[in-house]
């Protein structure tokens, strides 16, 4: 009974030791079934998530390519099967706007662009897009400006807004920008040769269409019913004009005859302009100059007192003063306007060589030739400049030239950006 009994409880250990054994065995195999299940979905995901990026990478490198070929049916056509991979995605989104804007259709562009989120990287490039197609006679100048400058705040690495929110301020006569935006991007790395230009010679940069787009702006504003900003395209209207004109006297296909019934003209504008806004500074500056050019003094002294005390922080007034002094032979007083010209703008070379001439009359011999050769260094710069065929084609020996301009000037923060530009574009 016993011996019965301890065979039957051996046989029971035995049987639950197996059914141990196949449990266990059952669930090793669960768990290696799982885990292969586990990693064939994992590598589905990865193949799926590598075969995207290197779909995208596909579509980005072909538009890559055609863009720089300026290929812009192709362009289009990559986007548009970009598009149909992944709808609304940003860049397909991009590159299809970009591509309808160079192909005329700026509808579609528009509709493109404005379907980008903010949060997006390429927010930014969109928003410079935008700003090229409102920079038209279609569009008022402050709908572009602001999104250049959303577009330098998203990017303040990205050179191109700034560069055209130069262009901007030009066209809108905005010259007291023009420095903080240099000193930017000087911070942020984000400068090119050609911003110099704006800074160191703002007037001898034209705008050909400068005329023609203030006309239209003015046009524009007046529909609406905004009469100040109406008057204000008007004058910088007129101001481009006359830029261009004083530029074209040294333009050899430009005869003297050409040049003088295209100054009285002017002179007549000037007039009528004057009278219908007699307050506005920039028509009362370009007075003064034509009193200067005519040797009038006494012209110069009445249109000088009509320019309000607000405006004397622009370092124009203070040149013009200098300019009738010295006419008048007061050189201390010329002294003083030059000196206050050139503490706003250290790179205006007239006032420089005019208050080393003053100093000169008044027997400051050394501190005269120290102006007279930054004047006649910033003469040469000008010279220069004047001479390229774009000013995106600046030379090493006139960056080199504007460089010393700028440590003569005490402006160090700009003559180091320069030579480091320098170095780059240097053999």
């Amino acid at each position: 009974m016993n011996r019965n009994q301890g065979l039957a409880n051996q046989r029971g250990k035995q049987s639950s030791q197996q059914e141990r054994e196949t449990n266990s065995g059952g669930r090793k195999r669960v768990v290696w079934w799982l885990s292969a299940l586990l990693l064939l979905v994992a590598g589905v995901s990865v193949t799926r998530v590598w075969w995207r990026q290197s779909r995208e990478d596909q579509f980005r490198e072909s538009i890559k390519i055609a863009s720089e070929n300026q290929r812009w049916g192709r362009v289009a056509a990559v986007a548009s099967m970009w598009r149909e991979y992944l709808p609304d995605d940003p860049e397909a989104n991009y590159a299809a706007g970009l591509a309808a804007w160079m192909r005329g259709d700026e509808a579609t562009a528009v509709q493109m662009m404005e379907a980008i989120d903010e949060d997006h990287p390429v927010f930014a490039q969109r928003c410079v897009l935008l700003a090229k197609i409102r920079s038209s006679e279609k569009h008022l100048p402050a709908e572009s400006i602001e999104l250049l400058q959303k577009a330098i705040q998203l990017d303040p690495a990205f050179v191109e807004p700034r560069r055209l929110l130069l262009r901007q301020y030009g066209l809108t006569l905005q010259h007291d920008k023009v420095a903080s935006i240099v000193d930017n991007a000087i911070k942020a790395e984000a400068d090119a040769p050609a911003m110099y230009v704006y800074l160191m010679a703002p007037s001898i940069v034209t705008y050909s269409d400068g005329e023609s787009l203030a006309s239209s702006w003015a046009a524009i504003a007046r529909r609406a019913g905004n009469a100040d900003e109406a008057r204000d395209y008007e004058v910088i209207a007129y101001c481009h004009a006359a830029q261009a004109n004083r530029l074209n006297e040294t333009e050899l296909e430009t005869t003297r005859e050409q040049f003088d019934s295209g100054g009285k003209a002017l002179d007549d504008r000037l007039d009528q302009l004057s009278e219908k806004y007699p307050t506005h500074v920039e028509l009362i500056l370009e007075q003064i100059r034509r009193a200067w050019v005519n040797g009038d003094s006494q012209a110069m002294r009445r249109w000088l007192s009509q320019v309000p005390a607000s405006e004397f922080d622009d370092p124009r007034p203070w040149r013009w003063k200098g300019a009738m002094h010295v006419m008048q032979e007061e050189w201390r007083e010329a002294e003083v306007a030059l000196r206050a010209t050139v503490e706003r703008n250290p790179y205006d070379w007239i006032a420089l060589h005019q208050l080393g001439n003053v100093l000169a009359r008044q027997g400051k011999t050394e501190e005269s030739q120290r102006f007279l050769t930054r004047g006649a260094l910033g003469n040469q710069v000008r010279r220069e400049i004047v001479d390229l065929s774009h000013i995106n084609q600046l030379t090493p020996s006139l960056l080199a030239k504007m460089q010393r301009y700028a440590d003569l000037a005490g402006q160090p923060h700009v003559a180091e950006r320069l030579a480091k530009l320098l170095e780059r574009v240097s053999p």
